[in-house]
């Protein structure tokens, strides 16, 4: 009868599991939630919308690279629970300013850099985690069941936020959130992980440091990818910091912020539930071509095409990140070796996350010069081509998958 579960049939993966699950739903009705607060604070400017956020990526950013060697050389799960703890309890505070009706601005970006050096910890420490916490054979089922439940509730957070946001205060929203993240490290310390049979005295830091760089220049399907994974989330961060002022100016507000982010968290339901069966061969090939329709709805944005079609474009958005993402994953946890899987994540990461904020603060100064249609417009193009170029590096085509397809 466990058989039937799958990789829901390991405890270990369980915890993890239920942990995501419940953060991933407070991530949803906070995306909503912060944006607005700050443009209420803020009397609806979004220069300060960038700021805050802009802040919460450029804390990730900076602590990447050492979270990525303490996640290598500590039990990964309580990396995990610590940064849920931090996350917490930030979000408690910032949700308390909020609803006193005293918040400021500064407040809530220093607010977003405690968050975002927390949050530095996660990826890293969640990449080299996933592949101990379950069997080999079900790797990617494990990867897809994760992105799944990240995106069911991804899906009813944002309106849950959105609602929340038009009835009462982000605020409360911001609350909820901070619960979770206090649930989600519960379910984290019961995780039982044996020590690793390759453990040794660790070396100085800037040696493992090192020691994960050369392994990310030896996994070249990762390294020859970096620039345009950078480039594409560079134009595509515009999405973040100027889609709630164009929601609010144009399309009716919080309930169709919310709409659109439900959109995209419906279409990467399908996609995830997709990604339990879909096991291409050329598994870093099918992430990347799933990977193009990334910039699309930042376009269509910038196009103001009715809210209906946006939420289409979200939708398939949705579904395609589900898909590249699984897919990176589990060719990510099968082919970099596991004594620095989190180090190398970190500087894959560091691909993701290292021009986001800039291109916040970039989308926010050109929008002030030239308006927040025009700027979507040409960064959502630019974001598209980005992904479209990655087709040039042979290093895609290389990497086959290593496990052996299951049968029904």
């Amino acid at each position: 009868m466990r058989e039937n579960l799958g990789a829901l049939a390991e405890r270990n993966f369980r915890f993890v599991f239920s942990s995501t699950t419940i953060s991933a739903f407070g991530d949803g009705v906070s995306a909503v939630a912060l944006a607005f607060a700050v443009l209420h604070v803020s009397h609806n400017s979004f220069l300060a919308v960038t700021a805050v956020v802009a802040a919460r990526q450029a804390a990730q950013t900076v602590v990447t690279l050492a979270a990525g060697v303490i996640s290598d050389r500590l039990p990964r799960h309580l990396v995990l629970v610590a940064a849920a703890l931090v996350q917490g309890t930030v979000q408690t505070l910032a949700g308390a300013l909020v609803l006193s009706g005293h918040a400021k601005v500064w407040e809530l970006a220093v607010l977003a850099v405690l968050y975002g050096t927390a949050d530095g910890f996660t990826l890293p420490a969640s990449q080299g985690l996933i592949p101990t916490v379950v069997s080999a054979m079900r790797l990617q089922q494990a990867n897809a069941l994760l992105g799944l439940s990240r995106s069911l509730l991804q899906l009813l957070g944002p309106t849950v936020g959105g609602v929340l946001t038009a009835l009462g205060s982000p605020g409360a929203a911001l609350e909820v959130d901070a619960a979770t993240f206090f649930v989600s490290a519960i379910l984290l310390l019961r995780v039982s992980i044996p020590p690793r049979e390759d453990t040794v005295e660790p070396e100085k830091f800037f040696v493992e440091l090192r020691e994960g760089w050369t392994e990310f220049k030896r996994q070249r399907w990762i390294s020859t990818t970096f620039v345009f994974f950078l480039l594409g989330n560079f134009f595509g961060s515009a999405w973040g910091v100027l889609g709630p002022y164009m929601a609010k100016e144009h399309l009716g507000g919080a309930i169709a912020w919310g709409l659109i982010g439900g959109a995209s968290g419906a279409g990467a339901v399908i996609g995830g539930v997709l990604a339990l069966r879909y096991k291409p061969r050329r598994i870093v090939l099918a992430s990347c071509l799933w990977s193009i329709p990334y910039g699309l709805p930042t376009l269509a944005l910038g196009l103001l095409l009715p809210l209906p079609v946006i939420v289409a474009v979200a939708f398939l958005q949705g579904l395609a990140l589900a898909q590249h993402l699984t897919l990176w994953f589990t060719a990510f946890q099968q082919q970099v070796p596991e004594n620095a899987r989190s180090r190398v994540s970190s500087y894959d990461a560091l691909g993701s996350f290292v021009l986001i904020p800039l291109g916040m603060v970039a989308a926010g100064l050109v929008a002030a010069e030239i308006g927040p249609q025009p700027t979507l417009i040409g960064a959502g193009v630019l974001a598209i081509t980005a992904n479209l170029l990655l087709f040039v590096m042979p290093a895609i085509y290389e990497i086959d998958r290593t496990d052996v397809p299951q049968t029904a």
